[in-house]
């Protein structure tokens, strides 16, 4: 059973990155400051970042767009044995956000709405080793086997948010705000291995996991913020609420099998074969309380912004748990019921980002940007041998410059407003291999131990927006 076990946990080896909470920003303007807009953001964006500097907009406009073009690469170093890199590469287009907004400018009221890629992560990766090796037992097998290893990989994880924003200036300093979120999740994951050991006369020997889920889920939360500005000097806090779960469904599976491996250490040959799918498992996903607060001042031809926000931890949940104790493995082993082995779970330590974002007016027309910030990881609770929906183990840090164009109207109010620009993202940090192909021995299922090893993360993107003044 320790075997079993020890083959179920390769399902986590490699990375989700939704426990990244500052991976993406949204909007024209805010995803150039890195998301230093908390304190005075000024466009329709405010509704994500502090709903009541909706009170503050001066024009109504539409975001027609602002997307993000990412080329991402994932690196485990050794990752299924000594030289042997696992690497995920992935191009992407990223739909960041989508809004508009529409003043009561008697009242200082606004109203917007925003349409958000809040999550976006793919990645895929597969490697192969084939080679003569003694593997099994001479008592059983003598002399060399001809072994062969595979291991294919493919996670992916989209999570949308559409929210409706009201911002109120109560004052000329001070204003409030609330904006009211749906979020819509997709969250896919499949995990391929196959071992197998064949000796001269045709004997197979050999083991194999495939196990994975494919998950939707439904749920809202809330956002408050209060916005206070002093001449050049604005500032802002906001509080995100934990989510409610609403509703979702999913598809979780597992299918093992052993052929004819010593896996008790006993001396005879053990087989077995597994097999279990449940539909309609009824899904759960929590997101975290945040706290976050900003501050912008206005220097005159160069303006700065700061802003930081705390993430609270996330219990260990169950996002996809199958009802019913059906036995799941079959043969002459204990068994084990598909409840504790097809149950998906999630869970998260807190975490804290920053960011500085500048902003330098060359002309009244162009203005240049630069931002740099965190983004740490909110390293998943330990599952062990549990499936669960990631362990990412790297903190991340983005930097980004671009510059903005905007057309004017008569009485020289904007008109159309044109962003460009480039992010990095920078990651890199330890993880435990997801395979290891080295030193293969049946009581690990004709693979290796598995070791610590470097992972790495690079990202390169091409941030383009369009915002539409009426």
């Amino acid at each position: 059973m320790r075997a079993l076990l020890a083959l179920l946990m390769i399902c986590a080896g490699l990375s989700a990155q939704d426990n990244h909470y500052w991976t993406h920003q949204f909007g024209t303007r805010s995803a150039l400051m890195g998301g230093a807009v908390i304190g005075g953001v000024s466009d329709t964006s405010a509704v994500y970042y502090n709903p009541a500097r909706l009170g503050w907009v001066n024009n109504d406009s539409l975001k027609v767009s602002a997307d993000g073009y990412q080329l991402s690469i994932l690196t485990l170093s050794d990752g299924a044995g000594a030289g042997r890199n696992i690497t995920s590469t992935q191009g992407d287009i990223i739909p960041l956000t989508a809004s508009g907004v529409f003043l009561f400018d008697q009242a200082k009221i606004g109203l917007g709405f925003q349409v958000l890629a809040r999550q976006f992560f793919n990645a895929r990766a597969s490697t192969r080793v084939e080679r003569r090796e003694n593997v099994i037992e001479d008592t059983r097998s003598p002399g060399d086997e001809h072994y062969i290893g595979s291991f294919q990989f493919d996670t992916s994880t989209e999570e949308y948010w559409a929210g409706l924003g009201f911002g109120w200036a109560i004052t000329d300093w001070l204003a409030i705000g609330v904006t009211h979120w749906g979020a819509l999740r997709f969250e896919t994951r499949g995990v391929n291995t196959t071992t197998r050991a064949v000796n001269d006369t045709g004997q197979t020997f050999g083991a194999g996991n495939a196990a994975g889920w494919d998950l939707w889920n439904v749920r809202m939360l809330w956002k408050a913020g209060v916005s206070m500005q002093f001449d050049g000097l604005k500032m802002g806090v906001t509080v995100t609420t934990p989510s409610l779960n609403l509703f979702g469904s999913g598809t979780v599976w597992q299918q093992i099998s052993v052929d004819d491996l010593d896996i008790d250490g006993n001396g005879t040959s053990d087989q077995f074969e597994a097999n279990d799918r449940r539909d309609g498992v009824a899904t759960e996903v929590r997101s975290p309380l945040s706290i976050a607060s900003g501050v912008e001042y206005d220097f005159g031809p160069v303006l700065l912004g700061f802003a930081w926000e705390w993430f609270l931890p996330v219990g260990r949940y169950k996002v996809a748990a199958p009802e019913g104790d059906k036995a799941f493995i079959i043969g002459p082993f204990p068994s084990v019921s598909s409840r504790k082995l097809l149950t998906v779970h999630d869970g998260k330590r807190g975490a804290f980002n920053g960011v500085i974002g500048m902003e330098a007016r060359f002309h009244e027309n162009w203005s240049g940007f630069w931002s740099m910030r965190t983004d740490a990881n909110a390293d998943y609770l330990g599952f062990g041998s549990d499936l669960h929906l990631g362990v990412a183990t790297w903190n991340l840090f983005h930097f980004a410059t671009g510059i903005s164009f905007t057309t004017r109207q008569d009485d020289n109010s904007p008109k159309h407003e044109l962003m460009l620009g480039l992010q990095f993202a920078l990651g890199n940090g330890t993880t435990q291999q997801p395979i290891n192909f080295d030193d293969p021995r049946e009581d690990e299922l004709l693979t290796g131990h598995r070791k610590r090893i470097d992972i790495s993360y690079f990202s390169v993107s091409l941030l383009v927006g369009y915002t539409y003044y009426f």
